[in-house]
């Protein structure tokens, strides 16, 4: 059956869905918990997570924010599964999820929920759909409501020649593809324009926060980044190849030093994130 989403990799796909799955996890210890920016005010009792995957961060809102009500949104009813199986093990009655496609209609009220959020939608939002997208979003939030979306514009920076060459080579597929905002598609080109775009779709008292990963060697999130990695670029090869990034063969010499040189003790890397918070105006 024809796919209804427009994710870069099919997140139904047993690899993908276990890649998505750790670093959901790996990547919210490593930003410093759910809302690393602050607290968020008292009078946000109804959450929206867009994307929302295996429910990772629906959940630990839900844990953390026993008050409120987090209800997760994905395309995906595998990963849907999965986060209600967790939800009922957790014994999270305030964590709901729910199959939509952020693409369609949402079928939610107007001004719904406190505070939407939405977290690496360049790994399923083409270009041209991030207004439209961003403009439902603004529908279904309350007058003085919050969004919050964070977004990369690479996969980490390293001391690693061959990863970062293989990075390359994931920037200039996704930016073939359709996907990011770089007008030389050496990065995805997102954190620049996340301002603009909620502006763009009606918020207004827009916020950047930035935050750092790192997963040089020796660290607590450097082997769930390799894994990340690794598991990733093995769905890639595809898409290289119709694009015509790389060959098979060039594709396979230099994730092959990827491997090598990550595990060396020498090996350093950080990952930029950057999370922009804007409201609805009253």
């Amino acid at each position: 059956m024809a796919r209804e989403d427009t994710y870069a990799a099919d997140p139904e796909d047993g690899l993908e869905m276990t890649r998505l799955i750790e670093q959901d996890q790996f990547v919210t210890k490593g930003m410093g918990g759910v809302f690393p920016e602050g607290d968020v005010p008292d009078n946000v009792l109804h959450i929206l997570d867009i994307g929302c995957g295996a429910g990772g961060w629906a959940l630990e809102v839900a844990y953390r924010y026993p008050d409120c009500e987090v209800v997760g949104l994905d395309v995906s009813e595998p990963l849907l599964a999965y986060a209600r199986a967790r939800a009922a093990v957790q014994h999270r009655t305030n964590a709901l999820f729910v199959h939509g496609n952020v693409l369609n209609e949402l079928d939610f009220a107007d001004g719904e929920f406190d505070l939407v959020n939405i977290r690496f939608a360049t790994a399923f939002l083409l270009r041209e759909a991030w207004i439209p997208v961003l403009q439902k979003l603004f529908r279904v939030i309350r007058p003085g409501g919050i969004i919050r979306v964070t977004e990369f514009d690479m996969m980490g920076i390293s001391n690693s020649p061959a990863l970062e060459q293989f990075l390359g080579y994931l920037y200039l597929t996704l930016g073939k593809m359709g996907y990011g905002f770089s007008p030389d598609r050496k990065t995805l080109g997102m954190t620049p324009v996340l301002k603009g775009l909620l502006s763009s779709s009606g918020f207004e008292q827009i916020t950047l926060f930035p935050h750092v990963l790192d997963f040089s060697s020796g660290t607590e999130l450097h082997q769930h980044q390799y894994e990340n990695y690794v598991a990733g670029f093995d769905l890639l090869l595809s898409f290289v190849q119709k694009t015509g990034v790389a060959t098979e063969e060039e594709f396979r010499a230099v994730l092959n030093q990827v491997h090598i040189e990550m595990m060396q003790e020498n090996f350093q890397g950080v990952w930029h994130l950057l999370t922009a918070r804007g409201n609805k105006p009253l």
